[in-house]
């Protein structure tokens, strides 16, 4: 039996707009130790909208790529093809209609179909991440993380985990 969408239960928390805290790369097989890297620095550039329906637009960016390309005189229809390349491989973003399941132990995951990505190969395949939500000082969290571990070739595996906050209500 396929699990049971249950955003309806969970969309006055997570409807809304959410800024990303931290986006930090861990090491898989060393799960209680310190970030292996940031890739977006200190202070990643990231947003993320749910819809009250549960449509999903992510939005990320290395700010450190965008400030050195607006301190050239590049336009960016313009610009030479390796100045925009070099700030669209920093870039990630997708968007569809999540569904968000919850399972026996209360954890929660959402998976995503993408309409649009920005890697094309990705375009109409799952999006899946565990989802931790809370609520700390009067503010709402949120904590997302890849289901599968990313495997790249002569690595360890890693794992993302993005910290979010909500900044604004659907």
């Amino acid at each position: 039996m396929p699990p049971t969408n249950v955003w309806s239960e969970y969309a006055d928390k997570l409807a809304g707009g959410w800024k990303c805290l931290t986006f930090e790369i861990y090491d898989s097989d060393a799960p209680d130790a310190e970030p292996v890297y940031k890739p977006h620095g200190d202070a990643p550039l990231g947003r993320v909208l749910l819809s009250r329906n549960g449509y999903l637009s992510a939005h990320l960016s290395v700010p450190s790529l965008i400030s050195e390309f607006q301190a050239k005189d590049s336009q960016w229809r313009s610009a030479p093809d390796a100045e925009v390349a070099k700030v669209a491989r920093g870039l990630a973003m997708y968007c569809g209609y999540l569904e968000l399941f919850r399972e026996a132990d209360g954890s929660l995951w959402w998976q995503t179909r993408c309409d649009i990505m920005v890697d094309p190969k990705r375009v109409g395949k799952l999006e899946k991440r565990r989802l931790r939500y809370f609520e700390e000082g009067g503010k709402q969290f949120m904590v997302l993380q890849p289901i599968n571990d990313e495997v790249t070739p002569g690595t360890a595996h890693t794992r993302a985990v993005l910290k979010w906050e909500k900044f604004e209500d659907a």
